[in-house]
């Protein structure tokens, strides 16, 4: 059975402590939902722009989730044959507790 293309596994970690469902993806970009393996809550977030020139992937996760896991993502999503980019920046920064969401409506008033 093929896989999902909006699931993605982690192949260079073993055991692997989470998943990432992609949540959204443009021309230039892809946003995803890191999700634990053991309980299936949610973990964090990347989202990741590739410009062509470089690969920049921001990650905010929960404290304790391997940082070389999530990195190991964002090389397996962007391969060298996947992106004319030669360049990959990538911040990983930790949080204890849920972060808080912001809704704003963007569409014009009138």
């Amino acid at each position: 059975m093929p896989r999902d293309p909006k699931i993605t596994p982690i192949t260079r970690h073993e055991p692997r402590t989470f998943y990432a469902t992609r949540v959204t993806r443009t021309r230039h970009g892809e946003v995803w939902d890191l999700w634990s393996v053991d309980d299936g809550r949610r973990v964090g977030f990347l989202s990741v722009v590739d410009d062509q020139h470089a690969v920049y992937a921001l990650a905010s996760v929960k404290r304790g989730t391997p940082h070389e896991e999530v990195a190991d993502l964002v090389e397996g999503l962007f391969t060298p044959t996947s992106t004319d980019a030669v360049h990959r920046e990538m911040v990983i920064s930790d949080y204890d507790e849920e972060p808080g969401i912001l809704e704003s409506d963007i569409r014009p008033e009138g």
